[in-house]
Parts: C-alpha cells; structure tokens; sequence
C-alpha cells in the first residue's frame, strides 16, 4: 500500500489515492473549487491536503466550517489523527475562550454560526486566513452563515482559496450555480461511483424498489379526501390559477400575499392555497404513512386558527373523513408488515428512515413487538407531547447502537447529515423523498466499507410514487450538470506532469479518458500488455506520452462533430498542449448524417494541412488498439513514458525550467526543451526575436509570432 507523504502528515497514515491527489492538485492550480464526492469517498482527506499544502509555504490559518457540532469535531479528528500539526482549536457555541484558541490555532475548526457572531462583535479577522472550507457545501442558499462568511472573506482576502464540499448540491443547474456564486467557486471537480478511478474503493450498494397495495377497505376515506382537494383546485382553475405540486402551492402563497397589497380581490385565493397546502399533506399522510398518522393530523387542524383550517372545516366532507379514520384507526399501512418481514429476511445491521416522527414511534414500537431490537433516533428539538434527544442522549444512542445493542436504527431526517451515525448493511427509505439531496445523503449510511443494499417502500398510486421517480430524475440531472460544469479546460492538461513522474515502467502506460469504457479498447489495450489507467482527461482520449495524445472518433462521431463544430475546437485543444497529435477515425459508414462526402475530406484536409495533426483511420476497435499498442510501445523504447508516482516530488531546476517555457503558446515539453537547448536559459527564450524563434526546429512563423505578441502585449487590469 501507497501512502501520501508530506512533512505535516505523519508517515504511513494517509493512504495514497491518486483521485484524492488530483483532486488537491487542481484545487492548488485553479483556486476556488467545489468538490462533489459521494459519501465515503475521502473529502475529509482531500482537505487535509491542500491544507498543509497550504500552510506548509504560508504563514496564515485554515479555517473548516461543518453546519453541527458532531461534523466540526469529526473534521478535527481526522486532522489530530493524521497530521502533525499541533495548533488545532474548536470553536462552537459552547466555547467560552474563544480568543485564546483563535490566536493559537493554526487551524480552526468552528459552527458557521459561531464564525458569523464572531464577524458581527469584531472578535475575528479572516485577513489571517489563506483557506476556507465550507464542509455540506449545498447549505450556502439565503440566509445561510455560509453565504455571509464567504462574502467578507472574497472582500477582505481576494487572494484567499475557499472550497466547497458536498456529496450533493442539488439537482437543478440553478441551485448549483447559485451554491458556486454564493462561495465565490468558479471550478468543480466531481466524481461518482461509476468513475473508473474510484470504483476500486467502493464495495458498492444495490437499490431495490418493493411496492405495496393501498389498503382496499380505506379506499372510500381516500375518495372522501381526494373529491375535497379537487373542488380546492378547481377554484383555483376557475381563477386562472395553474398550481398542483406542494412546491408550486407555496410559492403561489407567497405571491398572492405579495401582490395582494397591490390587488385585494386576490385575498380571497389565499385562504383557498392554504387549505390546499394543509390538505395536500393530509392526503400524504394517509398514503404513505397510516390512518394513525391522517387522524393526529386531522386534530391538529381542528386546532388551527388559520383561515385555510377555517376552509376546510367549512367543508361537511371533512367530517366524514374524521369520522371513517376514527373507525379505521387500528389499521396499520401495509409497509409496516412489508417492513418486518424485510428486516427479518435481511438479517442485518440497519437504518429505517422515516420523514415523521409519529411514524418513527410506530415504526420502534411494532419491531421491538417482532423482537427486532431497535430505538428510535430523532432530533433535539421537542414537538407537542414529544420530546427530542439532545446531543448527549444522540452520541449515547450511537455508541449502543455500534456496540450492538440495537441492530435497527429507526432516524428520522436528524440521520442523513451532521450525525457520526456508523455504516450499516442496510437503509430503508419507509417513504420515498423529492430531494435528491436527502435521498444521497440517507443511501449513504450504506455501501461504505462492505457491499449496502437501500430499499424504497413505495404504495402503488400514491405520492410515493412520484416522490420516488421526482428524487431519482433530479439526481440524474444533478450528475449531468455537474459534468458540464467540471469540464476542465484545455490548459489543465499540463498539470498532468504533475500527476506522473518519469521512470521506465514495468510495460508502457496508457492514459485512457474514462468516457473510453464501452469503447471496448481497453480490455484489448490490456490483453495487448499495456497498462491501462482510466482517468479524466480534459484533452483527448488517450494519452500515450508527454508529445502524443490521440482523438478516436468513429465515423458518425466524426461527421457530428464537423456539423457541430466540435473538431476544430478539439484540434485547437489538442495542439496547445501536445507537439504529436493524433486523430483516429474508426470505421467508414459516413452513412448516419446526411453530408456530402467533399466536406468530410475537407475536413480531414483542414487536420493535416491547417492544424498539422494527422488523420489516421482504421478498420474497427481491434486494429485501432494494435495502433495505440504500438504507438505506446514505440515511445517507450524511445524513452519518452510515465508511470504513476506514489508520492509528489519537488520540481527540480531543470523541470521548472521546462514548466515556465511550456507557458508559452502552442509549446509542449518536446518544444520548450529545444528552446532552451537553443537560447541557453529561460530568459534567453523570452527576449528571442521572432526571427530567433523561427530557426528553432518545429517552431514555424505562426508560432513565433504568437509567442512575440504574448510576450510584449500590455497587462491589462481587469480589476481596476
């Protein structure tokens, strides 16, 4: 095993993976960074990184923000346990010498709400502060500390770093960038279980959805409940009013308050949208939850003042439903039996999470009757005639629950984040959820050190049904999004050499773009003798050495990419950072699009005699592996090769040399070390007319023009 070493890590502790290593290095190269990792993955681990990447050069403090207690003091664990840095401090809400530990830390670990109350009194100067880290950074909406935080430190410290760290910022494109502008984040770096480069550190989980029956014998009470909601949405139809999600409603009931000032004939809606919120929750109740769960509910609009409660006891309907649920109080929702028989088949360590702590109740009550040892586990706050568990009481439960005196954890939301709760074999979701947030955070409790498996309870023809599909396709779009935000752009692939050091490997090393699995070539790379390492790449598809990085496309990639433009941009790409490379076309059914076959060979014509890149084709994805085989083969031999390094290593003179020149247009490491063989040293190369640089082998007119007008253009301030 491979380990990260650093002087402020302490030897053998940290436990090298190269994601983890990437990941730090181009937060360091890019600056502000919003990292997505699945729960389990080491985000931790990668603050940890930059961090005495950071503070090993600096003379400033790292400041580690968690939104609970439990989540600051886990951060600060890992910190006392694998590094050597002695001057770490705590500040919460309870600490009371919070200026002594502030100037003695080098790092501090606090609350948000802390930091902020400390901002307002003038107790902290974050001028002091190189790093910030937001940890759940998906909380950095409204009114949130996070968003207050991070705004006086981008005023006050423009030159600081601040990252974000979250298993899930949300599912639409607009929540996350309001997250990143919220954090000052321009940059993200994601992963998922399904990349190639983590796969291996997962045990993995399986999903499984079981449907249950609404119960027949109360479909009549449900009837009653659905004619009551539809009248309600009718008269907001005859109103010109489009509204039918819980979400849309109470948007709607903050507009018709705002806008009714200006328009009173709007007061009479609002009264109608509150009973409809208040009615839509009911009907979910019944649903997903039990009759139990509708009747206290019922109850407690007996007791509202509001005009909606008003509404809706209007109604002589509602007496009918209060009167049905009485008399099917004592019947339990068919998932609680689908529930025991789950646990007791399964026969293993689980979390059953439920959104209401009425169910939870129910839920502790009929396993410990099936002599399933379980406790419930909810939040500090106390509701009517329910009283909440404070922190202690919590890590108490926790500590029973590791050590085996329950074998079910019966949460409700207080267990998807903030809690040191122990992985299980085992989560049920008793209701699915909407959120996609929530839903990843509680199938996370699973699946971490040994195979999980998550089960979805779901009532056919109910909300759970929707709620299911809503969280799965807003969790779908969140991973699309947060690809096309973390595209990396073209000049990154030079912090590669980073990533690599140079050595004779025990067989030549491809670098292959994780987009190539189902390409099929790297089973056949592999079978061939190479080894194979799946990556992100920001440019190309494959990259064999430091010169040559090879585009495949098969032939109706090739064409869509012609008509979308996408070629010249990836050639441009390509010749930035590479001095050989290549483009494969595979195949030669050009059939798929509609395009004349003079524009396609224009095209490749553009490749070699614009840009300089050859086209090579082969025949199909056999003859396209023994290519790359030799190619790979053949810069081996020739000395130009890479293999993965397990430990970063200070650049030497020579390489630094080579990393500065490389910073000029259209140079590679091939060109600048001809540069520097030619003029000497670096400042040779920079002051080199443009009738110097053209004498250089491979360095054509264009070239050195660009580099010349580069080097003389005047700076312009663009924050001036």
């Amino acid at each position: 095993m491979m380990f990260f070493k650093h002087p402020l890590l302490k030897e053998e502790k940290v436990e090298y993976r190269e994601y983890q290593d990437v990941i730090a290095q181009r937060i360091l190269e890019r600056g502000n960074t919003l990292v997505v990792l699945p729960t389990g993955l080491g985000k931790t681990i990668i603050e940890l990184l930059v961090s005495v990447a950071i503070l090993e050069n600096n003379e400033c403090k790292v400041l580690i923000l968690a939104p609970t207690k439990p989540l600051v003091n886990q951060h600060y664990e890992v910190f006392k346990a694998l590094s050597k840095i002695k001057e770490l401090g705590v500040l919460t809400g309870e600490v009371r010498n919070r200026r002594e530990i502030l100037e003695k830390s080098r790092v501090l670990f606090a609350t948000p709400q802390t930091i902020e109350s400390m901002l307002f009194k003038g107790e902290i100067d974050l001028k002091k502060f190189c790093l910030i880290i937001f940890d759940e950074a998906h909380r950095a909406v409204g009114d949130y500390a996070y968003v207050f935080i991070a705004e006086r430190f981008a005023k006050v410290k423009p030159d600081g770093l601040i990252i974000g760290l979250t298993a899930s910022p949300g599912g639409s494109r607009e929540k996350i960038q309001e997250i990143m502008q919220n954090l000052f984040i321009k940059n993200v770096e994601v992963k998922t279980e399904k990349d190639e480069d983590v796969k291996k550190y997962i045990p993995g989980k399986k999903e499984e959805w079981i449907y249950v029956e609404f119960p027949s014998d109360l479909k009549e009470l449900l009837d009653i409940v659905k004619d009551i909601e539809d009248d309600l949405f009718l008269k907001l139809k005859e109103a010109g009013i489009k509204a039918r999600t819980k979400g849309e409603l109470l948007e709607l009931q903050r507009k018709l308050i705002k806008d009714a000032e200006k328009n009173p004939s709007l007061y009479r809606l609002i009264p109608i949208v509150s009973a409809l919120v208040k009615w839509n929750h009911a009907i979910e109740l019944l649903e997903t939850q039990g009759v139990k769960q509708f009747r206290e509910y019922l109850e407690k609009i007996r007791r509202d003042k509001s005009k909606g409660a008003k509404k809706l006891l209007s109604d002589e309907r509602f007496f009918k439903a209060e009167v049905l649920a009485e008399k099917n109080i004592g019947k339990e929702h068919p998932k609680l039996k689908k529930l025991v028989e789950i646990l007791k088949n399964e026969g293993k360590k689980a979390i059953v999470f439920t959104h209401y702590r009425t169910t939870a109740s129910l839920i502790e009550k009929k396993l410990n009757e099936e002599g399933i040892k379980a406790i419930r586990f909810v939040g500090q706050s106390s509701r009517e005639g329910d009283k909440g568990l404070n922190q202690k009481e919590q890590r108490e439960l926790i500590e029973r629950f590791k050590l085996g005196e329950f074998d079910v954890f019966v949460a409700t939301s207080v267990g998807e984040e903030g809690i040191d709760l122990p992985s299980v074999d085992l989560v049920v979701f008793y209701e699915p959820i909407p959120s996609e947030i929530r839903k990843i955070q509680r199938a996370g409790r699973t699946g971490r050190k040994s195979f999980g498996k998550v089960i979805y309870l779901i009532t056919k023809g109910t909300r759970d049904e929707a709620f299911f599909w809503v969280s799965k396709h807003k969790e779908k779009m969140m991973k699309n999004t947060l690809r096309e935000l973390s595209s990396v752009d073209a000049k990154i692939q030079k912090t590669l050499s980073e990533f690599v050091t140079v050595g004779k490997p025990d067989k030549p090393i491809v670098f292959v773009d994780y987009r190539e699995e189902k390409s099929g070539l790297v089973e056949k790379l592999k079978e061939m003798g190479l080894t194979v390492k799946e990556i992100t790449l920001p440019v190309g598809d494959y990259l064999i050495s430091d010169r040559i990085a090879i585009e495949r496309k098969t032939a109706s990639d090739f064409i869509n990419s012609i008509i979308d433009g996408r070629l010249f941009q990836q050639a441009t790409k390509l010749l930035e950072n590479f001095s050989r490379p290549l483009i494969i076309i595979e195949g030669d059914d050009f059939s798929s699009r509609k395009v004349h076959p003079n524009a396609i060979k224009g095209a490749i014509l553009s490749m070699a005699v614009d840009y300089g890149i050859p086209v090579l084709t082969t025949k199909d994805s056999t003859e396209t592996a023994e290519l790359i085989a030799l190619l790979a083969k053949r810069e081996e031999k020739a000395g130009r090769f890479a293999r993965l390094r397990g430990e970063k290593k200070p650049m030497t003179d020579k390489e630094y040399q080579v990393y500065l020149v490389e910073g000029l247009p259209g140079v590679g490491p091939e060109l600048a070390r001809k540069l520097l063989a030619r003029f000497g040293n670096v400042e040779n190369v920079f002051t080199a007319g443009e009738k110097e640089l053209k004498m250089v082998e491979k360095l054509g007119e264009k070239k050195a023009k660009e580099i010349r007008r580069i080097l003389t253009k005047e700076w312009e301030d663009d924050s001036a």
